[in-house]
């Protein structure tokens, strides 16, 4: 049972509806996103009302995961809502009643399986809630009902037009009852997660897995034979070893009582005792016929583990249902694409199959290269150099000397009020604000090395920074090039699999080949930085000669949480173009006038830098494009040679982050550049 116009199931006294109000400009219906009028993938603000709520429970990560329903006018004559799922750490994880009205911005549209479209948390994602309790009569604002923020995430101040929506949605609306929404709410802790990874699967227990199929599914009548791993270690499982560049045929894992003729297609899966066969009846094996292949991540649900009829390894196996429909199918294809709508189950998968990989390809490289040179593997007995550590003395007095460097390095005028640039706001940390001269400095390292103090410069050093600066150039040379197309790949779902800084290109050069669905679209640019005017002090008018200057890199997430916009094809898409422009105008005042009046430099090859070029296309494909790179180096006067003093903007405070990239230099040699990057920072809309 639901209630409308009254908290307590009661109609109020006054028959008559609140007068018509449209949804705010900027926000979107909830029928709008389960019509799936908006696209996955695509961040949105939404008005609803709670109609359920699933408390938060732990992931395997740090995160906690909570499940609410929403609805809306555009909902108010159906039984479901849309589903809201947040990912937050317990501390920062907003609590909700029946019928409280959630004002949400930034959150992503993710396909989730076979169901209805839904919705998911993002970085920058803000979440208001309005207390169903104190919420006005319309046309009164509901800004008296506005909860306290739970989290910093929740930074976003709803305006008038949005507070008064809030009361005439709330009273418009059916609502829950309290009771039964408590009681779901309870509910929801009690629901058993039977998900184990393979490493500690038992015999006789029932188990939901989320695994890599090794290599093609075997159909033999009516049963799909699988063999699945999640990259991790079980004692009770077949060794697989590696036969070297030929893969074996039939059936080397021995399950299948002798029969050595089932075929066995390429291994894509791991070695070792890292893989399990599962035995698959109906209605699983039609699905898994039809829909699974080798290389798929897959999420089996209920699959029954014992020992095979030899009674040495362990087997799986997932049979029809009994005690509910048993033409539900417990085999799910999961997709890797959305790092932000991703399984985080999946996504620790994918990890340690990255690395795996990783370190399979060292060891084959290592093998061969053995090979090739006739040489064995042994102990080397030379004697090692005795390099002796470094006393508790020695290594205080190397602090205490770095400590005293650091304190030279800080900047003399930080307590001089700049007038920073308002709408543009960053991530607080506690540190000092750090100049671009600063910043640029080589670290200096002093150690011992066979009694003697040496000082080392290093290539570059992990470090993040606080800094007030103003944008002088950017990178590519037109707004247009700002987003690229690429490949998609199943580690694009890592946070620590992103390329570095360096690589800037409209699409690779494979890319042209799959396009649509198999591509993706992301921000690539970068803005050349400089310190601000200081103040007009003797000290500083002595100085001459320019400033000093660094490129930082805005890679696809930090350009999303800068500008609230996803990256598309900006030659089409020329809405968000100009959107794209209102906002960097923003950071860098009247640059891109001054940039577009100035004549374009060209590099040897006669092309213009920072723009596309293409290169030759192989036969039957388009020609791919390739961008100029903007220098990974920030010392020296490259550039277009803009004056400082002919633009006009303001500085802001940023987020910097300092890293390595090693640039390769011919065919065998290379070396570490500084690279510097752009995080944590927001064009307020």
């Amino acid at each position: 049972m639901s209630a409308r116009g009254s908290r307590k199931g009661v109609p109020d006294a006054t028959p008559q509806d609140p007068p018509e109000l449209p949804l705010p400009a900027k926000f979107t219906e909830i029928r709008a996103i389960l019509d799936e009028r908006v696209p996955p993938g695509r961040l949105v603000n939404i008005i609803g009302l709670v109609k359920d709520w699933q408390v938060p429970i732990a992931t395997r990560g740090t995160d906690y995961k909570s499940t609410i329903e929403l609805g809306d006018l555009s909902t108010e004559d159906e039984s479901h809502g849309l589903k809201f799922n947040i990912f937050r750490p317990e501390a920062d994880m907003p609590k909700f009643g029946a019928g409280d009205v959630l004002v949400i911005t930034g959150v992503r549209v993710q396909r989730r399986e076979a169901d209805p479209l839904s919705v998911i948390t993002h970085h920058s994602t803000s979440i208001c809630v309005y207390s169903a309790s104190k919420i006005p009569e319309p046309p009164q604002s509901a800004q008296c009902a506005l909860a306290p923020r739970s989290s910093r995430r929740d930074s976003y101040a709803p305006s008038a037009e949005e507070s008064r929506y809030v009361s005439y949605l709330f009273h418009k609306v059916d609502r829950p009852e309290e009771h039964e929404f408590q009681e779901r709410a309870n509910q929801s802790l009690s629901v058993k997660d039977k998900f184990s990874l393979l490493k500690d699967v038992k015999e006789g227990r029932f188990y939901n897995l989320i695994a890599q199929v090794a290599t093609e599914p075997y159909s033999r009548f009516d049963v799909v034979t699988l063999y699945v791993s999640d990259y991790t270690e079980n004692a009770h499982f077949y060794l697989e070893q590696w036969q070297g560049p030929s893969e074996p045929v039939g059936d080397s894992y021995g399950y299948t009582s002798g029969d050595v003729s089932m075929p066995r297609k390429k291994w894509v899966g791991p070695y070792g005792k890292m893989s399990i066969q599962i035995t698959c009846y109906e209605p699983h094996a039609t699905v898994i016929r039809d829909e699974v292949k080798a290389g798929h991540w897959v999420e089996l649900r209920n699959v029954q583990i014992k020992y095979g009829q030899d009674g040495k390894y362990l087997e799986g196996f997932l049979r029809e249902g009994r005690n509910f429909d048993p033409s539900r199918v417990n085999v799910n294809v999961l997709e890797a694409t959305d790092p932000e709508t991703i399984d985080p189950r999946l996504k620790d998968a994918i990890r340690r199959c990255r690395d795996y990989h990783k370190k399979k390809k060292k060891q084959i490289k290592e093998i061969k290269s053995a090979q090739l040179a006739g040489l064995k593997r042994k102990a080397s007995n030379s004697p090692q150099p005795d390099k002796r550590q470094l006393n508790a003395k020695e290594r205080r007095k190397l602090l205490r000397e770095a400590q005293e460097r650091e304190g030279k390095e800080k900047h003399v005028n930080e307590e001089v009020c700049l007038e920073l640039n308002e709408q543009v706001t960053c991530e607080k940390h506690n540190a000092p604000f750090s100049t671009v001269e600063s910043i640029l400095r080589p670290v200096v390292y002093e150690t011992t090395v066979d009694g003697e103090s040496i000082a080392l410069t290093m290539p570059f050093t992990c470090a993040k920074y606080l800094a007030r600066v103003r944008v002088v150039d950017f990178f590519p040379r037109s707004l247009e090039d700002f987003a690229c197309c690429r490949k998609r790949t199943e580690f694009d779902v890592l946070s620590d699999n992103e390329d570095d800084g360096g690589s800037l290109s409209p699409s690779s050069g494979d890319d042209e080949d799959s396009p649509g669905s198999n591509s993706v679209w992301e921000w690539r640019f970068a803005l050349r930085l400089e310190d601000p005017d200081p103040p007009n002090t003797d000290a500083n008018k002595k100085r001459s000669g320019p400033r000093p200057r660094l490129w930082a890199f805005v890679d696809n997430a930090e350009a999303q949480c800068l500008t609230g916009l996803n990256a598309t094809d900006l030659r089409r898409a020329r809405e968000t173009l100009d959107q794209l422009r209102k906002a960097m105008s923003v950071l860098w005042g009247n640059l891109e006038e001054i940039k577009a009046q100035k004549p374009s430099r060209t590099n040897g090859k006669g092309q213009t830098v920072g723009t596309a070029e293409h290169r030759p296309a192989r036969r039957g494909r388009k020609p791919p494009l390739r961008l100029e790179k903007p220098p990974l180096e920030s010392d020296g006067e490259d550039g277009d040679g803009l004056a400082a003093e002919a633009i006009s903007n303001k500085p802001f405070a940023c987020c910097l982050k300092q890293y390595g990239v090693y640039e390769k230099v011919g065919k065998e040699g290379g070396k570490w550049v500084k690279c510097f990057g752009l995080f944590g920072t927001k064009i307020r809309s």
